[in-house]
This record gives structure tokens, sequence and C-alpha cells, in this order.
């Protein structure tokens, strides 16, 4: 399984090429919102995870057939691989997994005032129980923490927030969960600030990338151009 991590910060792709590569979907979505900000930080993840999947499978990037499935898992026709993506922030992560189900998901950590009351909408009883011992300056993290164990799962099984996120037990600390009549492994994705993990239906090893050289290119054309 591959895992690539980077900021968007780091591309320097015109909307308009970024434009050309999503499909006529992403690209209405991506009109739709009205921050500029947010506008650009969603065309960026798209073009990114585009770019990424058409380099690991040895295709142009316009000619890569995604689907999107009712619960809004991302799957690619005529390829045997799973493929899952998260962005938060200026924060993406793409994984992509040639051996079986596999669901990514991360958070960028920040303060979250209300995390008490929102655990009541995300947990189990006996999460909740082991959050409130938690102490004060913790608690976000150990929020954002457990909120992406279960998102992980939940992107893995294909439902995401379709399902109630306190069907699900993960605690923070368990290597494998129960989900339906399957178990789920969960890995954590280390990035300093980024708070991430990555959820297959078996063990699976995974190799940490950043920002792919495809994008680096991207972006020395792009300051080339601006250069000249």
């Amino acid at each position: 399984m591959h895992v690539w991590v980077f900021r968007h910060s780091q591309l320097a792709v015109p909307m308009l090429q970024m434009r050309e590569v999503l499909s006529r979907v992403e690209q209405e979505r991506a009109e739709k919102i009205r921050h500029f900000d947010q506008r650009l930080s969603y065309l960026q993840s798209k073009f990114a995870f585009r770019t990424i999947l058409a380099a690991h499978l040895h295709v142009p990037p316009r000619d890569l057939q995604l689907t999107v499935s009712l619960f809004g898992k991302p799957r690619l026709l005529g390829h045997d691989i799973e493929v899952s993506q998260s962005h938060s922030y200026d924060w993406s992560a793409v994984a992509v997994s040639a051996s079986g189900l596999v669901g990514i998901d991360i958070e960028h950590c920040r303060p979250l005032p209300n995390c008490r009351q929102m655990a009541g909408h995300v947990m189990t009883d006996q999460e909740a129980r082991s959050f409130r011992e938690i102490p004060q300056e913790l608690r976000a993290r150990k929020f954002l923490e457990l909120w992406t164990r279960k998102e992980a799962v939940l992107k893995c099984v294909g439902l995401g927030l379709h399902q109630d996120p306190r069907s699900l037990n993960t605690g923070w600390h368990e290597p494998a969960v129960q989900f339906g009549h399957l178990q789920y492994y969960l890995n954590a994705l280390a990035c300093g600030r980024l708070i991430g993990h990555v959820a297959s239906h078996k063990p699976q090893q995974f190799l940490m990338h950043g920002l792919p050289p495809q994008l680096a290119i991207c972006r020395r054309v792009c300051q080339d151009h601006i250069k000249a």
C-alpha cells in the first residue's frame, strides 16, 4: 500500500490546468463552492488525486475513469486497486492499495472548544467514559485521533459518514477493530501537526510519500513560466 501526504501550498498549478483534468461532476461541484480559498483547495486535492493515480497506473490523467459510489467511495474502472482520499485545510492524503480495501482520513490538529459536546455524537459509551478521563489540554488532539480512526474504517467499509460513528468502537490504541463480521486494521500517520489514520481489511505495510514527482514537475513548469 502506498500513501501520499502533502500540502496544497506546495503546488503551483494554474486553475485552468487543474479543471482540465477533473471530471464534469467535479468541475460542477467546484463551481458551487462560494469561497475562493475553499474552491481552490478542492480543485488542488482532486487534481493531485487524479495525477497520483494516473502516474501509479501509467495512464494519462484525462484517461482515468473514476466513479463514486452512492456513499462517496471512489472507484477506478478497469483497474484492480482500491483508493481513498482525504483532505483537511491545506493538507491532502491519498492511499492506493493493490491488495484489498483501504480507507484514509486526516485532520489538521487545532483547538476544538466544543469537543466535549461533539463527543456525544461520535463516541460509544465506552469511548466517552475514557474521554472524560483525558486532561483538558489533550482533549482536542485525542478527539481528532479517534475521529480519524473511525472515519478511516468507515471509508474502508465504503459507508463514510452515512454510518453513525457511534456504531463503531475503535478506541485509541487497538491495532484492529471489528465492524460487522470483518476486522479492520489501523495504522497512524505521523506527520507533525497532522493527525491521520489508514485502515485496511487485512494487515498491510505501507510506504509513505511526500509531494509526488509529477506534481513537483508541474510546480517547476509553472514557476518557470511565471519567471519568463
